[in-house]
């Protein structure tokens, strides 16, 4: 039996979008993967805002649930090996989930167009290319969570952006006004 083929998509999540959703069925389709955990930042290498942890990771498990895809998962780990006031860098994620959760499975890192741009400012780029593989996703969809967060603070519908939980979630809460 081989190990499987597993696509780590880090992201902030902040929150989960249909651009998302679109990235994910764009993994699917290449058919390289048994699984795809999307993985959301703890503390952020580029030091960007973000809403609080525990949050983002309740948007992202209820994205993943309106995903209804079997192989498609959420994975909360990075608080695990998060210290106080560092960032979670990429290359500490897949050295620690190598070693622990998903010991012998053949780990790729995710990204977009955006983070291809700044792929060289990586902690060990070069390193995570080579021992665990790079997939840069296209962005096919132009949904990006900057774009939510605008519209929701200029109190426009979201509605073609998110999907139905995690737009739930984010009027619930009153999220990014």
């Amino acid at each position: 039996m081989k190990n499987p083929s597993i696509a780590i998509f880090g992201s902030a999540f902040n929150p989960p979008t249909l651009g998302h959703a679109d990235a994910v069925n764009y993994l699917l389709q290449t058919d390289k993967f048994d699984l795809i955990y999307l993985v959301p930042s703890y503390s952020h290498a580029f030091a960007k805002q973000m809403l609080d942890y525990t949050i983002r990771t309740e948007m992202l498990n209820a994205f993943v649930s309106d995903l209804k895809l079997e192989n498609v998962k959420a994975l909360s780990v990075e608080h695990e090996i998060a210290a106080p006031s560092t960032p979670v860098y990429t290359y500490d994620l897949l050295t620690y989930l190598s070693k622990t959760t998903l010991k012998g499975a053949q780990l790729t890192f995710v990204i977009g167009p955006d983070n291809q741009e700044n792929w060289h400012k990586f902690y060990k780029s070069d390193v995570i290319v080579e021992k665990w593989g790079l997939c840069v996703v296209p962005e096919r969809k132009k949904v990006r969570s900057s774009l939510v967060r605008s519209a929701l603070s200029q109190q426009k519908s979201v509605s073609d952006m998110l999907t139905h939980s995690v737009e739930q979630i984010i009027n619930s809460k009153q999220l990014y006004r």
